[in-house]
């Protein structure tokens, strides 16, 4: 049985309240557990994300990054590809939140700056 939309934009506003919330990249699928690869190249951190109002597009509950969410350059070529990210409830360790394959895979040579745009980290609930 589906939710209705309030319970939808509710459970995302819940599941990304209460603490910074972080972004991790990942080179292989960070799965429920985060048992994935998460990057490492020389300068890497999460970084925290800011988040928007929960809201309905068509019959999916979705909430936006409100941040220009950017990482460091990669400072050689590091042989590593992005191929997943997860949201992460602290900024080294912690618990998934939520985690998913990005638009397409990003090889991280030198010179790279990952960047994620306004608007452009979506999580939904159905």
């Amino acid at each position: 049985m589906p939710k209705g939309n309030t319970y939808k934009t509710a459970t995302l506003d819940t599941n990304l309240a209460g603490g910074t919330k972080y972004l991790a990249l990942f080179s292989t699928n960070p799965n429920a557990d985060g048992s994935g690869t998460e990057l490492n190249y020389s300068g890497y951190t999460r970084k925290s994300i800011t988040w928007g109002a929960a809201a309905i597009n068509g019959s999916v509950g979705e909430k936006k990054n409100t941040n220009l969410i950017e990482f460091p350059t990669v400072p050689s070529d590091s042989g590593l590809t992005a191929a997943y990210a997860a949201i992460m409830n602290a900024a080294t360790g912690g618990s998934v939140v939520y985690y998913g394959a990005l638009g397409a895979n990003y090889p991280l040579i030198q010179g790279v700056k990952p960047t994620v745009p306004i608007g452009s980290l979506i999580v939904t609930e159905s």
